[in-house]
């Protein structure tokens, strides 16, 4: 019998995270979508630590999955949301402008869901975003 041209390649299997690295990386995949905000690319930060960790831990993936479903989610009823208000106001004469500032208040309930699931990520539990799209499981 002959050998197989190439040596057999011994198989990784990630290393499961502890429960406080859970807890953390659970809450930093929250928090990464307000930082990555700053860039104009809120998906960013959860998709990273998804495509990172999530064979690692269950914990970790949904809420990762989670806050990028949060994350799609925002940027589509933004998207909309700035269609309607741009047609409002063209069809008003720029009366319908100020509505406008109703990203701003999206914005708003998009921070305050993001800090209410990271604080239930560090404490160990489930959050689930209400109203979003789950796209990513």
């Amino acid at each position: 019998m002959s050998q197989p041209p190439y040596p057999q390649q011994p198989s990784y299997t990630p290393a499961p995270l502890s429960p406080s690295d859970e807890r953390m990386w659970g809450m930093f995949g929250h928090l990464s979508a307000i930082a990555a905000s700053f860039f104009a690319l809120p998906f960013l930060g959860p998709l990273i630590i998804f495509l990172v960790l999530k064979d690692r831990s269950g914990f970790v993936r949904g809420h990762t999955a989670e806050a990028l479903n949060m994350t799609i989610s925002f940027l589509v009823y933004q998207a909309v949301l700035t269609a309607v208000v741009t047609f409002l106001a063209i069809v008003t004469l720029g009366i319908g402008s100020a509505l406008y500032a109703l990203n701003g208040v999206l914005a708003l309930v998009f921070l305050v869901f993001t800090i209410l699931a990271a604080v239930a990520a560090n404490r160990g539990q489930v959050y689930r975003y209400p109203l979003i799209f789950r796209l990513v499981r």
